[in-house]
């Protein structure tokens, strides 16, 4: 802004003066430099307009595809009950997807298994795997500087060397590199293995990654399954 300003009073400066073909030049300069300003600003706003719409309808389609999939879900669950009654047990393992969850009908015996409409007879065992790994923990090296003679080297460097003697006296103080690390993380990876009585497709596998309260869930609902079959 200040150079602008500077610029419009050497303009005045000019025409004041006498130099009116370099006040024409500068005058001109800068309604051409002003134009392409304006044209750039626009230009700059528009864009920005663009994105911002673009951004607004990218969200509105999100936002009607989830509400889309939630009636499909309801409308489907609504169904399931009307045709078994309220659920003893349901257990998510992925939001707004009836092929992601268990639902347990305890009054007519009957589970949803991940999109599979089975007896609880059909369930005969449930175990789990844990495909865990370990992962490392971070490294770094940290060099300190031992001060404590740092001064002592320096006299006597200088009685040795002269004045550059206290610089070199000075450089040899003892350096210590410590080596920090952080502990190394057990990272698990659960997979619910559930063996159904069918020939064509007889195990069903739940990857559920660290989640182990999920696990102890699912588990502890099949065991009650197959212990009531007993």
């Amino acid at each position: 802004m200040f150079w602008f300003l500077f610029l419009i009073f050497f303009c005045i400066l000019c025409f004041m003066i006498g130099w009116t073909t370099l006040g024409w030049i500068l005058v001109i300069g800068f309604a051409v430099l002003g134009v392409f300003l304006i044209y750039a600003y626009n230009d700059g706003k528009k864009k920005e307009e663009e994105r911002e719409e673009k951004l607004r309808l990218e969200k509105a389609r999100k936002q009607a595809e989830k509400e889309k999939q939630e009636q499909i879900y309801n409308s489907e669950k609504e169904k399931l009950i009307e045709k078994y009654g309220e659920p003893d047990k349901t257990i998510v393992v992925e939001e707004l997807n009836l092929s992601k969850e268990i639902i347990a009908f305890g009054k007519v015996n009957r589970i949803w298994l991940l999109g599979k409409d089975l007896p609880m007879g059909d369930i005969i065992s449930c175990t789990f795997n844990d495909n865990q790994r370990i992962e490392k923990g971070k490294v770094s090296y940290e060099t300190k500087t031992s001060t404590g003679n740092m001064a002592k080297r320096a006299v006597v460097g200088g009685v040795l060397l002269g004045g550059t003697g206290a610089v070199i006296g000075g450089a040899t103080a003892k350096k210590n590199t410590v080596v920090n690390q952080e502990n190394d993380k057990l990272i698990h990876d659960y997979t619910v293995i559930i063996n159904i009585n069918s020939l064509s497709d007889p195990i069903i596998r739940i990857p559920l990654g660290k989640d182990g309260a999920k696990v102890n869930e699912i588990v502890g609902l099949m065991n009650v399954i197959i212990n009531r079959r007993k």
